[in-house]
């Protein structure tokens, strides 16, 4: 990535005040960091979103399966992770962001899975929160491959259910980074996501990526819907949120393990 193509791209993102502890320079900020360095959930303490049934069954801090330092997070769900009739999740509360039209958010973590998804696994996505109302407007997942392996992907709308825009095979037994650079629009053509996946650019599309709303968060883990009964993990390392694309492409730099 060259410097004219991050400084073209450095835009601002406008956060929720006070939700979150600032890092950085002013130039470039790192307004969310959580990996999991403190041996405990505490740096999803602060930032305004619940977790759900994020207990010492589904959630621990581990250090056998680590992308870098001494800790990672391992989530697994079970069929008694009973969100609603209709859901079933094990999940942290991510950070949120205050939108507008025309704005940018730069995300970017790691994840891992020692044995393939047995169901298909939402493991991240962007939710609008009242008012109107609560509204998931894009979703990542795994899934498995009918042709044998893992897939991750992508859609828009509630679950990615207006469309899958991308997929890619999943590697089990390696880490992966994905990172994201999503400017907020209502307009299909106007809003835009880019995702690199480790490391290379994979999808760089207009899309409609956000509703009414203006303020959104994330919820990392595992989520299913319909319930499924299987179990399944995921283990997770080193997020970043960030007001700018350079930032988040730091971390891409690092090598995965």
């Amino acid at each position: 990535m060259t410097s004219k193509v991050l400084l073209r791209y450095s835009l601002p993102l406008i956060v929720s005040t006070g939700l979150f502890c600032v890092f950085g320079s002013a130039s470039a900020t790192v307004i969310f960091k959580a990996d999991f360095e403190t041996g405990d959930l505490s740096e999803w303490s602060k930032t305004g979103t619940r977790g759900q049934n994020a207990t010492p069954r589904n959630v621990q801090v581990v250090t056998d399966i680590v992308q870098e330092g001494k800790y990672a997070a391992k989530f697994t769900i079970h069929e008694d992770d009973v969100f609603n009739a209709q859901q079933l999740r094990a999940q942290v509360g991510g950070p949120r962001v205050t939108v507008e039209e025309g704005s940018d958010t730069y995300m970017s973590f790691y994840m891992y899975m020692a044995e393939p998804p047995k169901d298909r696994d939402n493991f991240f996505y962007w939710e609008g929160t009242p008012p109107p109302k609560y509204d998931n407007v894009m979703t990542w997942w795994v899934e498995p491959n009918p042709g044998g392996g893992t897939l991750i992907k992508y859609g828009t709308g509630n679950l990615g259910r207006n469309g899958t825009e991308w997929e890619a095979a999943f590697t089990i037994g390696k880490w992966h980074q994905l990172a994201m650079h999503i400017h907020w629009s209502e307009d299909k053509d106007k809003g835009n996501t880019r995702l690199w996946f480790d490391g290379i650019l994979v999808l760089d599309k207009k899309l409609k990526t956000k509703g009414p709303e203006t303020v959104y968060f994330c919820q990392p883990g595992i989520h299913r819907s319909p319930h499924r009964p299987s179990v399944d993990t995921i283990y997770f390392d080193n997020f970043i949120l960030a007001d700018t694309l350079e930032e988040v492409v730091k971390v891409l730099a690092v090598g995965s393990k």
